[in-house]
Formats: structure tokens, C-alpha cells, sequence
């Protein structure tokens, strides 16, 4: 948390945190942590939490599975978090990806085709709920009528939507409803390049006149670096491609808490005046 807080306080713009019941055992030992207890906070009560802590920095999931949650209370959460952050939450989402925790939590697991659908009906209950004064909508897994939703969120029409992942059916979510798209992290410039050219022929092909954002993270220290010139190079690398934005991943390493803030800090001081306005 007063990593987070910290953040926000040092100028950088977004704050995320995954989502999820728990993770891999290998994601554990990477990490530092232990694979037979498998911990992990809840994401959108530690968003809330933050909202109240911090004044600038956007803060959201990246990201929530959406076939793991009843699309209206989803909806609802959201919605509280943009209002206590007075309109600073982004909403990211994705079809789910882990099967041990779905099965170990009886969400159900499905075939990806149909765990996307799933989350496109998800989005839709969610995208009317913000934006309807009554929503009624009548899917193949979900439904609402004539559902009031009160109070709405402070950002209009409706806070903005992220995707996460590289499949075709994610790449045309994000054409057609998309702020943004999260690549996993630590992608190859090659693959990042033709990640951006999918999305953008999804794009024309959907006639879509203002292009989403592609938001490549890069994990610390394995991705960005341990020194100064090493961020520089990095961050220009992806720049080079038409990268305008950049998440730093401080997760996937045990990075004890006064090592992360000396980071963040040396980070701001060395490379944001290079690029931040």
C-alpha cells in the first residue's frame, strides 16, 4: 500500500493490481512467496483502499477475469471505486486465464470461446448498467431487467475499458470497446509490433476513428533494468515501435517494499524528466 501511495505521490499515472484468487506455483517461486499458501488481497478492496490514499494516479485491475464475476455486481464495485476516487478508476478486463483457480473456487472453467463470450455479455450488462437509467439485456448467460443502477460513475459516459491478453478475439474486444490493451509483460519488440499491426487492421476493419492504447510492461528489474541507462534503453525501445506508455512491474520478483520505493524514486528522478511533460 505505501508503495502505491508513494507512486501516486512521485507522479506516475497509473496504478494496477491483478486480480485474482490466487496464482501459480511457479508464480509464487518467482516471486518470493510460498506455493502452498498461495496468498493474495482481494483487488478491487485494495483499489478502494488506495482511492482514498491517493489524489492523481488512475487506478485498476489489470485485470479482472470477467467469466469469475456476476456482471452487475462487478458493475457496482467499479462504479464505488470511481466515486471515491472522484473518476480515476479504469476497468481492465479479460477472459480468464488460470483453471486451477476457477476450479479450485467453483467460478466454473470453460473453453476460451466460450469464456469470451461470456465476457463480452459481462461487458455489455456492465456498459448498460453505467450508461441506462433502467437496463434490461437477455444473453445466452446473463441477464438484467429493467434494472436500476444508482448512484452512476463520476466519469462519462462510462469509466474506460482495458483488455488484457493477445488472442484474436481479445484484439477485436479491444477495437470495439477498448481505452487500451495490456500485453503480458516482458514482450519482444517483434511481437509487440505485431500485436500493434492486428489491432490496428481490427480497427479499420471496425471503422473505429480513435485507436486504443498498447501498454507493454516491462517487469523489474528482468524487464526494465537495474540501472539508469538500462531504463533509458528500454523505455526508448519501446518508444521505437510507437509505444507512449509504459508499465513498470513490480510483482514478479521478491522485491522487499524499501527496494521498490528507492526504485520508484530513482525511476522518477532519472527518466521522467526525459519524457513527462
Amino acid at each position: 500500500m505505501k508503495t502505491s501511495v508513494l507512486a501516486d505521490r512521485l507522479g506516475y499515472d497509473y496504478i494496477t493490481v491483478g486480480d485474482h484468487f490466487f496464482l501459480s506455483p511457479e508464480f509464487y517461486k518467482s516471486a518470493g512467496g510460498d506455493p502452498d499458501r498461495p496468498d493474495k488481497l482481494d483487488a478491487w478492496v485494495t483499489l478502494a483502499a488506495l482511492a482514498a490514499q491517493t489524489n492523481r494516479a488512475k487506478l485498476g485491475t489489470r485485470v479482472s477475469p470477467l467469466p469469475f464475476y456476476l456482471p452487475a455486481r462487478l458493475a457496482k464495485m467499479v462504479t464505488t471505486v470511481d466515486i471515491i476516487s472522484e473518476g480515476r478508476v479504469i476497468l481492465g478486463v479479460g477472459a480468464a486465464g488460470l483453471r486451477d483457480e476457477a476450479i479450485a473456487y467453483g467460478v466454473g472453467w470453460w473453453r476460451h470461446k466460450e469464456r469470451v463470450e461470456r465476457m463480452m455479455e459481462g461487458l455489455e450488462i456492465i456498459l448498460k448498467l453505467w450508461t441506462e437509467d433502467r437496463a434490461t439485456f437477455k444473453g445466452k448467460y446473463y441477464s438484467v431487467v429493467d434494472a436500476p443502477f444508482w448512484p452512476k460513475p463520476i466519469q462519462k459516459p462510462h469509466p474506460p475499458i482495458w483488455f488484457g491478453g493477445r488472442s484474436d478475439a481479445i484484439v477485436d474486444a479491444t477495437a470495439k470497446y477498448g481505452e487500451g490493451l495490456f500485453p503480458f509483460p516482458n514482450m519482444s519488440l517483434e511481437t509487440l509490433e505485431d500485436l500493434d499491426d492486428r489491432l490496428r487492421k481490427a480497427e479499420n476493419k471496425q471503422g473505429r476513428k480513435r485507436y486504443a492504447i498498447l501498454a507493454p510492461s516491462l517487469s523489474y528489474p528482468d524487464g526494465i533494468g537495474k540501472t539508469p541507462p538500462q531504463w533509458v534503453d528500454n523505455i526508448e525501445s519501446q518508444m521505437s515501435i510507437g509505444v507512449k506508455l509504459v508499465f513498470i512491474d513490480l510483482s514478479s520478483r521478491p522485491i522487499p517494499p524499501d527496494r521498490a520505493q528507492g526504485f520508484l524514486r530513482d525511476f522518477a528522478q532519472e527518466v521522467f524528466p526525459k519524457y513527462k511533460g
